[in-house]
Order: structure tokens, then sequence, then C-alpha cells
């Protein structure tokens, strides 16, 4: 199972460091798992990030469109969106305190653990549970996520 923060999943829309790599995990990840996991936040952070590049003019309008467009699609027919409910909101008080994240950060691995755990508890996702891997590129959540027992993709970094 595959589990991407914003940091990374902006890498399928706009060339960058690491897109390649993420390309070529999310195509492996489709034939085996086709869910691809993120948080509802993601949807602001993306839209965030492709307005400020536009804004920076690192993105022409054009692409800006086109990564827009694509985000939208997959958002609505590719991505499984993980809701802020109490499940997820409950990790977020112990991460922030055992590790030095960003809410925004905390979200992402709170709710990489809820589904990891809701795998685990109700063999949903095939038997044996499958392996949750979060995808990002930032330094302080992977510390995190390893520290929390989960599988860390860093595209950036993978060759």
């Amino acid at each position: 199972m595959l589990y991407l923060d914003s940091s990374a999943l902006v890498k399928h829309y706009i060339q960058e460091a690491g897109t390649e790599e993420l390309n070529a995990r999310l195509d492996a990840q489709k034939s085996e798992f086709p869910s691809i996991f993120t948080s509802v936040l993601t949807y602001a952070e993306i839209h965030a990030v492709l307005a400020r590049k536009m804004k920076e003019k690192a993105l022409a309008p054009r692409e800006f469109a086109r990564a827009r467009r694509k985000f939208d699609s997959d958002w609505l027919y590719g991505l499984s969106p993980i809701e802020l409910g109490v499940g997820v909101l409950g990790f977020v008080k112990d991460l922030v305190k055992t590790y030095p994240l960003k809410g925004s950060d905390a979200i992402h691995l709170a709710s990489a653990i809820w589904i990891r755990d809701t795998a685990r508890l109700s063999g949903r996702w095939g038997r044996p549970a499958r392996t949750l891997v979060l995808a990002t590129s930032d330094r302080q959540l992977s510390n995190a996520a390893l520290q929390s027992e989960i599988e860390v993709f860093n595209p950036e970094t993978t060759k």
C-alpha cells in the first residue's frame, strides 16, 4: 500500500527532482494494489504549490492549467483521500509531542498510521496485511515515519 504526502505527490504533476522515480513507483503500485492513499489536506496543499509556482513564474500558465487538470482528475478517479476523522486526529497530539513535525506533516503521518493500523486489524486489503509505504521528500516526516515503523520512499534519494 502506498501513501503519498504532498511533497512526493506534487512530483507527479510538475517536473522536479524525483519525478521519474515517483512515477515509476506509482506505475508499479497500480499493478500491485490500485489504491493510492493521501490525506484530504493534500487537495489544498497541491493546489497551493501549483499556484505559488505559477506566481513565481516557475510554471507557465499552460503548464499550471495542465497540472491542475491532471491533479483534479486524479483526485476524483485515482486517489483514495483519507478524511480527517477522529481516528486520524487521535494520533496527532502524541505525534507532535514526540516528533518535531509541522501540523500538516503530523496529519500526513497520522493518516498513514491510521491506514496501517486499520489494514492490520481488518485484513481488508489482503492477507497477509500489506506493508504501508509512506512516500515523502520531507526529512523530518521521513524520520518520524521510520520511528513509527512505517517504511519510507523518498523519490529524491531513490536511484
